[in-house]
């Protein structure tokens, strides 16, 4: 056979073996979309808050728990809302991060879904249409929470704003000093005996890379692939799987309590730092407080339950917080609930009432079958009881 003709019958198998593997893609991307299997980034840069959900994004979340995750035109996890109030509703926007987001659930289980099936029942709203529109992003601390209201939530004229505050992490999250070096968000500084706000996060080399152009134009791509999320998820699997077989490993010697994302200067407050750290959280809340009312909408603070706080077992939660020389678990509680007397707003802690619950059913509120039981965020009794607690709540007349 001639170079020539070995040439032809190369690139001819060659250009064979191309078509079948773009075939097979096609073919495996048209089973995945009928299959409704997805795994995309449900996140972007933006220029008030650091992150956001992307509008339009869906597909499962899996990493903790197990959620179908949809995000309506105007980037919140959950169903479409008119901007414009319709007559004769009570519109509740409801902000925070991660647990107010609560990927790790499907919406219909989610706190803020339940309080719109129960809230209709209470005879103070009764032929009253219930709006509960959810402004929740993972990750956001509460100046991210305070430009949502400013930016986003204010535009669909709430009635009540409930902040939902989780002192797991909220604290650390306001301060520059105690968060990581990479986290870009906004955040509340002192600047010549005065509070500002600084958004230098914006210059950051983190942050103009996730708003570059190139870094859109791959996570586009993938998110329109689902052989790529795929691959993407499988990478990204294989990963936590080796984690956490670590984890179960150390685990089987040690206190589980000690994964239960617990840092006693959260209950101290004997640092400085965290001394700045609560200020700036206090002075966030006030800021969140004069915007609700410069639209003219009520103020709800919640403050979620920490998974150490309500681990279903009292001696051992007692024996835990000993050890760690905390005096008073729910001091993060009473600080908030002494703002809310100082500045006229309402305050309903869950902890107090879910470490109740917990030891008087023996149930997990915190945790997954996939994580740690007790660790992590709500799983569906979590939300169902933090669902029923705050419809009570906003169910009271006011005094």
């Amino acid at each position: 056979m001639s170079k020539s003709n070995k040439f032809k019958q190369l690139s001819g198998n060659l250009l064979l073996g191309l078509g079948g593997a773009i075939f097979a893609l096609i073919v495996g991307e048209i089973a995945l979309r009928i299959m409704g299997i997805a795994y995309p980034s449900f996140y972007q840069a933006d220029p008030h808050r650091g992150h956001a959900l992307i509008p339009g994004i869906s597909g499962w979340w899996k990493h903790e728990g197990k959620g179908w995750i949809s995000v309506n035109k105007d980037g919140l996890r959950d169903k479409a809302y008119s901007k414009q109030k319709p007559e004769n509703t009570l519109r509740i926007a409801v902000i925070g991060d991660s647990f107010a987001e609560a990927i790790q659930v499907n919406a219909e289980d989610t706190f803020w879904s339940l309080m719109e099936t129960k809230l209709p029942q209470c005879q103070r709203f009764q032929n009253k249409n219930i709006e509960v529109i959810n402004f929740g992003v993972g990750d956001y601390g509460t100046a991210q929470e305070y430009m949502t209201l400013k930016h986003h939530a204010s535009k669909y004229s709430p009635d009540l704003v409930v902040l939902a505050v989780f002192t797991g992490n909220d604290i650390i999250n306001n301060s520059k000093t105690l968060s990581p070096d990479d986290r870009f968000s906004p955040f509340l500084i002192k600047k010549e005996g005065k509070y500002v706000m600084d958004l230098s996060f914006k210059e950051t080399e983190t942050y103009q890379w996730r708003n570059s152009f190139t870094r859109k134009a791959i996570f586009s791509t993938i998110n329109n692939s689902r052989i790529l999320q795929l691959l993407n998820e499988t990478r990204v699997a294989i990963k936590k799987r080796r984690q956490l077989l670590g984890t179960q490993t150390e685990t089987e010697n040690k206190d589980v309590l000690q994964y239960l994302d617990f840092n006693p200067e959260l209950y101290k407050n004997s640092d400085t730092n965290w001394q700045e750290a609560w200020n700036i959280t206090e002075e966030l809340i006030k800021l969140i407080q004069q915007e609700t009312q410069s639209i003219n909408s009520d103020l709800l603070v919640v403050t979620l339950s920490n998974p150490a706080q309500v681990y279903p077992d009292a001696a051992y939660r007692e024996q835990y917080f000993k050890q760690a020389e905390v005096k008073d678990p729910l001091y993060p509680e009473q600080r908030i609930t002494n703002l809310g007397q100082q500045q006229g707003f309402k305050v309903l802690n869950l902890a107090p009432l879910f470490q109740s619950h917990a030891d008087k059913n023996q149930v997990f509120l915190h945790g997954f079958d996939n994580t740690i039981m007790g660790s992590g965020h709500w799983n569906e009794s979590g939300h169902q009881l933090a669902g029923e607690m705050i419809s009570k709540k906003i169910c009271t007349k006011p005094d």
